[in-house]
């Protein structure tokens, strides 16, 4: 009989559901059987526990005949496994373990099934080497593991590489001792558009961290880390009293350069007596 999907699920599972209690058990698992092999159903896990039966449109079921049909149970096994990882991917292996299928070639064969079909597909990690893992063709694996822009086809783009560092120096040598957000380096990189690709924030925060380390630039804000990617502020670092290369002059900012600036010591009493200071010795020591 039709019935409208259910709208709690929590009272749908199918262990100790009392709405199923007075049904013949072996008529049921016959209607629930023709129910799934129609795409009508779906059984999922209960975050709770158990099991939970999903209702699927006739609309959407046809989509999945259409899609699913003709696979073994084999291979929608294999099909849902790696559709699990979401944009992880699984390797061969992890697919031998996950779904028991430890024939080596008849697991070689599922996944070319698979493959032709535009079910899923093949990439690489820049942290495995050449070794392939799975992904569902429609899905993109994360930028941890492909290495987003800075990688194609699993090698390191020295070229992107170098051209966005110049980039982002060439900005903070503009902005001197002002400095700038990662947000209005990525702006600038992005309008000279130089590069044939659009950073993210993130991989425009790295280029500048390596600027950081590289004694080119400094942070602003010396503890940043509560800030979101795109508000952290870097500013130029020279030599005080000479010019930066394409740059004005970068005066050392004495002030900023005393640790302590903001002295809880001094404030405590007038006049500050610098012998009494117990932030001193600690500053020689360094």
């Amino acid at each position: 009989t039709a019935m409208a999907p259910p709208t709690d699920c929590a009272e749908h599972t199918l262990d100790g559901n009392k709405a199923l209690e007075p049904l013949d058990k072996t008529l049921l698992l016959q209607a629930l059987t023709n129910l799934l092999q129609k795409s009508r159903l779906v059984i999922v896990n209960h975050p709770k526990g158990g099991k939970l039966l999903r209702f699927v449109s006739e609309e959407a079921a046809q989509r999945q005949v259409e899609r699913f049909g003709g696979l073994s149970k084999n291979e929608l096994l294999v099909f849902q496994k790696i559709e699990e990882t979401k944009t992880k991917g699984l390797f061969h292996r992890d697919l031998k373990s996950r779904t028991g299928i430890t024939n080596t070639k008849a697991l070689r064969d599922i996944i070319e099934k698979l493959t032709r079909r535009k079910l899923i597909k093949d990439f690489t990690s820049v942290h495995t080497g050449k070794k392939k893992m799975y992904i569902l063709e429609e899905l993109e694996p994360s930028a941890e593991l492909t290495g987003g822009n800075w990688y194609t086809a699993g090698e390191l783009d020295i070229d992107l590489v170098d051209a966005s560092s110049k980039l982002a120096l060439h900005f903070f040598k503009i902005r001197g001792r002002k400095g700038g957000s990662v947000a209005e380096a990525r702006d600038f990189i992005k309008a000279k558009g130089i590069l044939n690709c659009d950073l993210s924030v993130e991989e425009v925060l790295q280029l500048i961290e390596t600027l950081l380390y590289d004694s080119k630039i400094e942070r602003l804000i010396v503890d940043d880390s509560q800030l979101p990617a795109e508000e952290r502020t870097f500013r130029l670092l020279g030599p005080p009293g000479t010019a930066a290369p394409d740059a004005a002059a970068v005066p050392l900012d004495h002030y900023s350069a005393i640790p302590t600036a903001v002295c809880t010591y001094a404030l405590s009493g007038f006049p500050a007596q610098p012998a009494d200071c117990p932030y001193f010795e600690y500053w020689l020591s360094l």
